[in-house]
């Protein structure tokens, strides 16, 4: 799949955020299948960007895809140890079937649950929509990207 170029952020983006406007729940689906440090940040600021806006929202993000990362340990303890890019105190799902990618998810639930965060890591959509009582059909607003053009 080509990545979507958001031209408000002047970047190639291998994700997309859905917003679930009944519940309030925000949903990024990472559209890679490794993650790079610089490609991690990018999905932070396209979140950040999202729940600036309207908030406080819940958020799932769907790592299902993702099958590695060039991410070292320490640098997943240092990305969970920065403020979370959804404010508020709603729940934040993790979904991340492949071991290595959900350990790391794990790693940074441990950081963020230290911080206080409600952070819960699962290894499906399912589970996630299930703990915040949402559904797939829920999520009718794409917010980002904003310009799809290839």
């Amino acid at each position: 799949m080509m990545p979507a170029r958001n031209l408000h952020l002047g970047m190639w983006m291998h994700c997309q955020i859905d917003r679930d406007p009944t519940h309030r729940v925000l949903r990024l689906t990472v559209t890679t299948e490794v993650v790079t440090k610089e490609l991690a940040d990018d999905f932070n600021r396209a979140l950040l960007l999202v729940a600036s806006r309207d908030g406080p929202y819940a958020s799932i993000i769907d790592l299902s895809g993702v099958t590695g990362t060039t991410l070292s340990a320490d640098e997943v303890r240092d990305f969970a140890r920065l403020p979370y890019p959804v404010p508020g105190g709603r729940t934040r799902v993790v979904v991340a079937k492949e071991t290595l990618i959900f350990g790391f998810a794990r790693m940074a639930q441990l950081c963020r649950d230290f911080m206080g965060a409600q952070f819960r890591v699962v290894q499906s959509l399912e589970d996630a929509y299930a703990m915040l009582g949402v559904r797939p059909e829920d999520f009718t607003e794409r917010v980002f990207p904003i310009d799809r053009a290839a």
